[in-house]
């Protein structure tokens, strides 16, 4: 009987550029869990974050969060999304070094 090892993992924790990046290509179906975005200035900063399947682009269709972050603020996004092995997750800036992310999961391992 085929079994499924589930294991949680800390899929990116730094700062995304102020041109759209990759952060992270998931090697495993994932559960993506929390996207969690702090402020580190005393200025508001925009953060534009994709979760791109394999065969889709960045665009409006696979864009998941657009919103702008208070100065000194954290926000938390709470997710139960399940992504294809090979998903990207990417991300941009509009102010350099403003924003610091801690995405996590959970990947779902085939077992035998």
């Amino acid at each position: 009987m085929a079994y499924e090892v589930y294991s949680a993992v800390d899929l990116y924790a730094g700062q995304p550029g102020v041109t759209l990046t990759d952060l992270v290509t998931l090697q495993q179906k994932t559960i993506l869990k929390s996207i969690v975005i702090h402020n580190t200035t005393s200025i508001g900063a925009k953060l534009r974050l994709y979760i791109i399947r394999p065969g889709k682009t960045a665009n409006a269709e696979t864009q998941r969060i657009g919103t702008s972050i208070g100065s000194e603020d954290t926000v938390k996004f709470s997710f139960e999304t399940v992504l294809p092995k090979g998903t990207k997750i990417a991300a941009s800036q509009a102010i350099a070094g403003a924003l610091s992310l801690d995405i996590s999961g959970v990947e779902v391992i085939p077992g035998v």
